[in-house]
């Protein structure tokens, strides 16, 4: 299984149709909606806006609004990610770590306790309506989680949880993350509503970098088996859709990356699922061709960005863009992660290798057979990529959208 993905019913706006990637994700009525099928298995979307947020000495705020009607982390639940750089799909399931798509340095949240009615739950406010709050705070610094689960961990201060959306076509719950270098509070909204209370306060957290891109992220852990089967008339979230909006964060001006994408692979199996992802052996690579590059493109520098996994640890890279070879020693392959299952990793290339229109990218190992998917090549600080305000104030309004 090249990175499997199943066909999956999407709720959009104007009804329910069973689709594959890349019509899980849709905008309608203003507003984003994303589905997945989770397989039986652990399976993410995510998605960030290519302008990097920067709180360094200052508490920033980053807010948008979610149908959040998790079913608890054996369900579906959103995730809020930072990351200091735009590796593709950062998330961590498993202690310690099966699956670690992790950046070098930055920090996830899951929003996955849930109080059902009548049920306190984790929660300190429970009554008679469903509840949900953040789950567990991972915080990453040079490749390793650190992971501050509630009641865990005297940093950690859980205040009240906020009403549940009925689902995608409910009320949105409004969020803020407040956060400073050493301290992350999630403020929240009851489902429809806007009056803001605090949810979660994470003290102490050290974080090691102030300068990164923000995720939203839909993850799901075999469904099935969670409360569906426990709760009668409650629908199994193995099929989930997700509504978002009005992603926002504060701060000064920095830059935006430009990003160009390798389709898919898309090649069908015998269940109807599709494999995302393609294979190679040792000292083979998998090849992609990543769209639309303009001519002379400018920019501070240029990466590949790509997911990979592996059956043992990976310790050279081969990283070839348009025929220039970039070996590449993995900066993972001592830390104590483990060996096997999906991470992430970025590499910086020259950005003269790059030509207009179609760019071939390969990507393998020298010493291990290897699935690779999510590949694309990001233009870093694009000229043009930030809309310039009149005047010599350089810091952006309140808020981004």
């Amino acid at each position: 299984m090249y990175n499997a993905w199943l066909p999956t019913a999407l709720v959009g706006c104007n009804g329910t149709t069973t689709v594959l990637p890349p019509n899980d994700i849709v905008v309608c009525n203003g507003q984003l909606r994303e589905a997945l099928d989770d397989q039986h298995g652990i399976v993410a979307i995510a998605m960030y806006p290519k302008q990097p947020f920067d709180f360094a000495g200052r508490t920033g705020t980053v807010s948008f609004d979610v149908s959040n009607d998790t079913q608890g982390s054996h369900a579906a639940w959103p995730e809020f990610w930072f990351t200091d750089a735009p590796v593709p799909a950062p998330f961590t399931f498993y202690e310690p770590c099966g699956i670690c798509s992790v950046p070098r340095h930055g920090f996830g949240v899951r929003m996955s306790a849930v109080s059902w009615a009548g049920n306190p739950g984790v929660c300190t406010n429970a009554d008679s309506f469903d509840r949900w709050g953040a789950t567990e705070l991972i915080i990453i610094r040079d490749w390793v989680p650190e992971y501050r689960a509630l009641f865990a961990n005297p940093n950690v201060q859980l205040f009240s949880c906020v009403k549940s959306s009925s689902g995608p076509n409910g009320g949105l719950n409004h969020l803020e993350f407040r956060i400073s270098q050493n301290q992350i509070e999630l403020w929240g909204t009851d489902a429809g509503e806007t009056a803001l209370r605090l949810m979660t306060r994470w003290s102490n957290v050290n974080l090691s970098a102030t300068r990164g891109l923000v995720w939203l992220e839909d993850a799901h852990y075999n469904a099935e088996k969670g409360s569906c089967e426990v709760r009668s008339g409650l629908p199994c979230q193995s099929q989930h859709t997700f509504t978002w909006d009005n992603l926002a964060f504060d701060g000064p001006f920095t830059y935006r990356d430009f990003s160009y994408d390798a389709l898919d692979a898309m090649n069908p199996r015998s269940d109807g699922s599709v494999n995302l992802g393609k294979s190679s052996g040792p000292n083979q690579t998998t090849s992609w061709n990543v769209l639309n590059m303009p001519s002379n493109p400018q920019a501070a520098a240029a990466r590949v960005l790509f997911n990979f996994s592996s059956d043992n640890p990976v310790n050279n890279f081969i990283v070839t863009v348009n025929g220039h070879q970039h070996p590449t020693a993995s900066p993972l392959a001592n830390s104590s992660l483990a060996p096997s299952g999906w991470k992430t990793l970025s590499v910086t290339i020259p950005v003269t290798d790059l030509v207009a229109g179609t760019n071939v990218v390969q990507v393998g190992s020298v010493d291990q057979g290897m699935i690779v998917s999510n590949v694309n090549i990001v233009l870093v600080d694009a000229p043009g990529g930030v809309p310039v305000l009149p005047g010599s104030n350089n810091a952006y309004p309140a808020t981004v959208r």
